[in-house]
């Protein structure tokens, strides 16, 4: 009996020990002393770097002027957005999508590399117009897929004097940072220690000290990266900062697209269905200049499940339309509800894609220009071309708060879909909305 009492002491005695153990090396993990260490060593990190070409500011503030950059052009789910959650909406298709970020912060000076991205993407339009009409909906419904692989960044000074500034700044804004760390440290000791005279227990006195110093090296890790990134964005020290960034994007709709299709006006109609999924592998090479402005090249290959309605290859009609040409189908059409109809042969089919943008923004601007051109392949074949102006919105802290495109586009540029159209058939204009919410991944 004793024997099995000394064991059970013993026992409570090392895992008593080891909680004592782990609780100690979670409070010198995140002492005041510790967060002082690490907030130095990154500015002697910096400090070392060597012109022309050296690290200017830490990698988490570098994800912040990244994130304000990049952040001026927002069109849709395959945009890349270092914002939390971001929506974006194209009026001409209808199409709306809401954008989740996976990206889960180690709280290191890290810079953002690779992250996955969520979403759900709808026609709201053509759900509006079938709630109002007798038109029946196609169905598009589905969710998103992304995953991003971001290059390090690379920057470029006019002069070394350059470098010499922001870290004559960021020095000072450090001392003044460990200045208020040690105070904030003091006075929580002194209103710790007048707590514990009434016997705090010492499991929430030890557990009372860690949320602390979580909470302190939380607060001015990010404080010391936003006032690098601040400091960069008022000075624009700085020649040129480039990066580049590839991403593989999916749409799989979680609900089969619909279509009411007569093979010809003397054949009843059929329901057909689609499963219009899409596979997107893009690169976009990013340039911020000081003198030149702001710079999107991006290169995308795309592959979507196509249909003859999408490719505009039948006939579209109204009711009416097909009972005064004499299809035979007018009973079911009206039993059934159905307001329009496409006539010839359905078929599904694969299509390939190829576009290539450029999006520009001149120095200190907020208005800028941008133009594609998109070749499709296979059985729909139409070069589709587009000019538009993007214009972002700020917040009180120069980060973007609304992303705007007033797009003209021209479709089939060389009539291969439409070869009887004049140039203002195949003119229509568009707009683009993305707004980026939430907090900034960093």
């Amino acid at each position: 009996m004793k024997i099995k009492w000394c064991t059970g002491k013993l026992r409570t005695l090392f895992i008593f020990s080891g909680l004592l153990v782990q609780s100690l090396t979670g409070l010198m993990a995140q002492s005041p002393d510790s967060l002082i260490r690490q907030l130095q060593s990154i500015d002697q990190t910096i400090r070392q770097q060597k012109c022309p070409n050296p690290k200017i500011i830490s990698n988490r503030a570098m994800n912040l002027f990244l994130a304000d950059k990049i952040g001026s052009y927002l069109t849709d789910y395959k945009s890349l957005s270092f914002y939390k959650n971001n929506i974006t909406l194209n009026l001409r298709d209808g199409l709306f999508s809401l954008n989740h970020n996976l990206f889960q912060p180690s709280g290191a000076d890290e810079s953002v590399r690779t992250f996955y991205v969520v979403g759900i993407r709808a026609n709201v339009a053509d759900a509006m117009m079938t709630a109002t009409t007798s038109r029946m909906g196609s169905n598009q419904l589905g969710a998103t897929l992304k995953k991003s692989w971001i290059a390090g960044p690379k920057t470029q000074l006019t002069n070394c004097f350059e470098k010499t500034l922001l870290d004559a700044k960021r020095a000072t804004e450090l001392a003044l940072l460990v200045q208020e760390i040690k105070r904030r440290e003091a006075d929580f000791i002194q209103s710790l220690t007048s707590i514990s005279k009434e016997k705090l227990l010492d499991s929430a006195f030890a557990q009372t000290k860690l949320d602390f110093y979580k909470t302190l090296t939380d607060e001015f890790s990010r404080r010391f990266a936003e006032q690098q990134y601040q400091d960069l964005v008022n000075t624009n020290r700085y020649k040129t900062i480039v990066t580049h960034w590839t991403s593989l994007s999916v749409y799989l709709p979680v609900v089969l697209q619909r279509f009411t299709v007569a093979d010809s006006l003397a054949f009843p109609t059929q329901t057909k269905k689609a499963y219009p999924f899409e596979l997107t592998l893009s690169h976009t090479r990013f340039w911020e200049s000081k003198q030149l402005g702001r710079f999107f090249l991006t290169l995308e290959a795309t592959t979507f499940q196509n249909n003859s309605v999408r490719s505009f290859l039948l006939t579209d009609m109204n009711y009416d339309q097909y009972k005064s040409a004499g299809g035979i189908d007018t009973l079911g059409l009206r039993q059934r509800k159905i307001n329009s109809l496409s006539i010839g042969a359905y078929q599904t089919f694969l299509t390939p894609a190829v576009r290539l943008n450029l999006v520009y923004y001149p120095p200190e601007s907020h208005i800028g220009i941008s133009a594609t051109i998109e070749q499709n392949i296979g059985t729909y074949r139409a070069l589709n071309g587009l000019l538009g102006i993007p214009v972002v919105l700020i917040d009180k802290t120069g980060a973007p708060a609304a992303n705007f495109e007033f797009q003209v586009r021209y479709m089939d540029c060389t009539h291969a879909v439409f070869p009887y159209r004049n140039l203002s058939d195949n003119l229509s204009v568009n707009l683009t909305v993305g707004v980026p919410f939430s907090k900034i991944i960093y």
